[in-house]
């Protein structure tokens, strides 16, 4: 019983989790997304004829598949990086059971 209860929180928690991380990744896209465009509408009038013609690059939906999934491996990168140094962070050397000793002991 309690293993179910532990896996529906974790479950739960981690569905908030990649929901909260989905949300700031889009804002943070639409952030840059916005700059980059309010850049290129200032300098549009200095652009020759022969370069407005060519495709945007966010206009490009390989591209932005590409960009999504080297992000979704930095994410999950930096996430297993996390999670491994926390779940090693009693078996280093001495000086790092040195600082974590007392506190096992208060």
């Amino acid at each position: 019983m309690t293993d179910e209860h532990l896996m529906r929180q974790w479950t739960a928690t981690h569905d908030e989790l990649t929901g909260d991380l989905d949300r700031g990744l889009l804002r943070l896209g639409r952030f840059v997304s916005n700059r980059l465009h309010a850049s290129h509408a200032n300098s549009r009038a200095y652009v020759p004829a022969a370069c407005r013609a060519a495709p945007a690059a966010e206009d490009n939906p390989t591209a932005r598949a590409a960009l999504a999934g080297a992000l979704a491996c930095l994410a999950t990168t930096v996430l297993l990086v996390a999670v491994a140094l926390l779940t090693t962070a009693g078996t280093h050397g001495g000086a790092a059971l040195a600082l974590v000793s007392p506190a096992i002991v208060a």
